[in-house]
């Protein structure tokens, strides 16, 4: 039996299907008044949040997520994952994949604040012709 959260629990079940799952389920997960913050962006609300997701998954064919074990405290927790995806327009189709974390607080067994960290030059931008060929290059000149 875990001795993990609730919470935590339904996350990491969510995620690991994400691309199966309706926009009424995040009811589940967030509080009514959650607010999720990553590279694109701030939302706040669950309205905004299924507005959200229900955008970012229109066009996928595919976002399952693997997980690490989480980090937990009282009230917070974080997770580390890889974003498994494809889309039709970007690179061609292919599977990607993309490492994470999510920091997440909770109240009343719901996440109230969750705070994605990934790179979205990685995630995208890399990926696009013109503008993928200049974010590489950029990223070459940094690391040499």
């Amino acid at each position: 039996m875990s001795t993990l959260p609730s919470v935590i629990c339904r996350f990491v079940d969510y995620y690991d299907t994400l691309d199966a799952q309706p926009p009424s389920a995040l009811a589940a997960l967030y509080h009514p008044d959650a607010t999720l913050i990553d590279p694109f962006g701030e939302h706040h609300g669950l309205f905004a949040l299924q507005r959200y997701f229900t955008h970012l998954l229109a066009n996928i064919e595919n976002c399952r997520f693997t997980t690490d074990s989480p980090f937990v405290s009282e009230r917070r927790f974080a997770v580390t994952w890889v974003m498994h995806w494809s889309h039709p327009r970007i690179a061609g189709g292919a599977p990607l994949e993309l490492p994470g974390c999510s920091v997440a607080d909770i109240e009343n067994d719901l996440i109230v604040r969750q705070r994605d960290y990934y790179d979205a030059g990685e995630m995208i931008y890399e990926h696009l012709p013109v503008l993928g060929w200049a974010v590489r290059g950029v990223k070459r000149r940094v690391k040499s």
